[in-house]
C-alpha cells in the first residue's frame, strides 16, 4: 500500500511534471532512447546543455550595451568570424570558428536617407559602414562576400565601394584589412606610419580599429623586416623565408620603410654583388679557389 502524499508532495509532483515538458527533457528522451546514446544521463545533460546554449546564443544576442535581447524590428543575425579567430593557409572557414551578430539591416538612417531622395550606391555605402562597424563592436568581422550577400550585389561591387570609402580617409574594419587577408595594405601603412611617428600601441588600435594584438603583430612584423633590410639582407625570398611572412606581405613591409634606408642598404647590396663579381673574374683568370 503506497504512503498517502502530502498536499506539498502533491503540489511538488505536479511542478515537475510540468517543469519537464521543455526541450532539454525532449532531447535527453532522444539521446537516451532513440539515438543509441550509451554515456549515461549526466553526460547527456552536458551536452543537450551546450547545444541549447549555442541555439540560444544564435537567437538571443548582446547589443552593443551588452543588455542580453531577441532581435528587434529591422535587425537580423548574421554569423561572423571573431576578431581573434586567425586565419591558417589552408584553414576552411568549416574550420573556422564563427559567432553570431546582430546587424541593423533597416535603420532610422535608412528611411531618412530614401525620404530625401532615393539614391542606391549612397545607401549601399552608408549600410556597409555601418554592418562592418556593428560586426566589429561586437568582436567580429565580415568579409566582402558577406557584404556582396547582404547587398544584394556581387563582390566587385563590395570592392568597388571599400575602395571609394577607404580612399576618403574612412579605414573599414572588414576581415580582409584585419587579418590581412587582401591585397591593400592601407591598415598596414596608417598603423605603421602612426608607430613610426611615436604612437603607443592602445592609441593605434583605437585610431584604426584594430585591436592591441593586431597592431604588435604588425609593428613586430615590420620591425622584423626592417632589421633584416638594415643588414644588407634585401632579397625577398630570403626576407620571407626567415620571417616566415609571403613575398607579398613582406614587398608590402618594405614599401613602408624610410627611403633614406632603402637606398642605403641597396647602394651596400650593390658594393657586394660587384665585389662577388670582381672576385669571380680573379678566380677565373688566376683558376685558383677565392674565399669571400
Amino acid at each position: 500500500m503506497s504512503k498517502t502524499l502530502t498536499k506539498e508532495q502533491i503540489q511538488l509532483k505536479k511542478y515537475r511534471r510540468l517543469k519537464d515538458k521543455n526541450l532539454e527533457q525532449l532531447l535527453l528522451n532522444r539521446f537516451l532512447n532513440n539515438y543509441g546514446y550509451e554515456k549515461g544521463e549526466i553526460t547527456a545533460k552536458a551536452i543537450i546543455n551546450d547545444i541549447l546554449k549555442l541555439v540560444d546564443d544564435y537567437f538571443l544576442v548582446s547589443t552593443l550595451d551588452d543588455d542580453q535581447h531577441h532581435i528587434h524590428f529591422g535587425q537580423l543575425v548574421y554569423m561572423a568570424v571573431p576578431v581573434d579567430e586567425y586565419p591558417k593557409r589552408g584553414k576552411a572557414i568549416a574550420q573556422t570558428r564563427l559567432k553570431p551578430v546582430v546587424l541593423s539591416f533597416v535603420a532610422d538612417e535608412d528611411i531618412e536617407h530614401i525620404a530625401h531622395g532615393f539614391d542606391s550606391k549612397s545607401l549601399r555605402k552608408k549600410r556597409l559602414v555601418r554592418w562592418v562597424d556593428e560586426a566589429f563592436d561586437q568582436a567580429a568581422l565580415l568579409t566582402q562576400l558577406d557584404l556582396a550577400m547582404l547587398l544584394g550585389v556581387t563582390e566587385s561591387v563590395v570592392s568597388q565601394y571599400v575602395n571609394e570609402i577607404q580612399k576618403e580617409g574612412r579605414l573599414l574594419p572588414t576581415r580582409g584589412n584585419i587579418h590581412d587577408l587582401s591585397g591593400a595594405i592601407t591598415h598596414k601603412r596608417e598603423i605603421i606610419t602612426l608607430f613610426l611617428e611615436g604612437y603607443f600601441t592602445p592609441e593605434i588600435a583605437m585610431k584604426t580599429k584594430h585591436s592591441n594584438e593586431a597592431v604588435d603583430r604588425y609593428i613586430r612584423d615590420y620591425q622584423r623586416v626592417q632589421i633584416l633590410w638594415q643588414n644588407h639582407i634585401t632579397n625577398l625570398d630570403q626576407i620571407s623565408q626567415l620571417t616566415r611572412l609571403s613575398k607579398r606581405v613582406v614587398q608590402q613591409y618594405v614599401d613602408l620603410l624610410p627611403d633614406k634606408l632603402k637606398s642605403i642598404s641597396k647602394n651596400e647590396s650593390d658594393k657586394n654583388i660587384d665585389l662577388i663579381n670582381q672576385n669571380t673574374l680573379l678566380n677565373k683568370e688566376s683558376k685558383q679557389p677565392v674565399v669571400i
